[in-house]
């Protein structure tokens, strides 16, 4: 009862906040419906199985697999990965999977409309990586379009995203603006990816 009221309450944020940004009815619905069907697709992977009449516990899934669930539709050749994830994978559940699925969602789409993902060649590495009470992931795109100054203004994305690492993961994100294309690197504490 209490993770479905955490998503009806994320929805309804998603929509206000969506809002601010839409120059039209349109755009506000297709920026939704894409931040909706990212979190359905990664809670769908730590949703509680049912066998006739036992339901187990909600299972977590690891962060390898919940980032390859949100990248796969931003992938238009399902026989080679333009993302390749390497590193050491974690345990994920509850509201840390809510809150990756957005950050992880943001910045695939920004990938497809202005970074790597928008052009044939491109590709991203994603590197996980322990470090004692942190754990970091970092999201470096090449072959993209020549970067040639960091944006003027924030985005909705990347207020969203800012928010979600602080308040959701007790964590930071640091961009850097490379000719070769954006490099991320995500911060969070550690003990905050298996809580629920």
């Amino acid at each position: 009862n209490h993770r479905v009221k955490n998503l009806f309450t994320l929805a309804i944020s998603l929509v206000t906040l969506s809002a601010r940004s839409a120059a039209t009815p349109a755009e506000l619905a297709a920026s939704v419906a894409a931040r909706l069907e990212a979190l359905s697709r990664a809670h769908a992977l730590t949703i509680p199985s049912v066998s006739g009449e036992t339901v187990e516990t909600e299972q977590a899934t690891t962060l390898h697999a919940l980032i390859r669930t949100l990248v796969a539709p931003f992938e238009n050749n399902p026989d080679s990965s333009r993302v390749r994830i390497e590193g050491v994978d974690v345990p994920v559940s509850g509201n840390a999977a809510t809150s990756l699925s957005l950050l992880l969602h943001e910045f695939a789409t920004n990938a497809t409309k202005y970074g790597a993902l928008s052009t044939p060649e491109g590709t991203i590495d994603i590197l996980c990586a322990d470090e004692g009470e942190r754990f970091v992931l970092t999201w470096a795109e090449h072959d993209g379009p020549n970067i040639q100054s960091e944006p003027v203004a924030e985005g909705f994305g990347t207020l969203l995203s800012k928010a979600t690492a602080r308040g959701q993961l007790g964590g930071d994100i640091e961009r850097e603006w490379r000719p070769e294309g954006l490099f991320l690197r995500l911060s969070v504490l550690r003990r905050r990816l298996a809580v629920e």
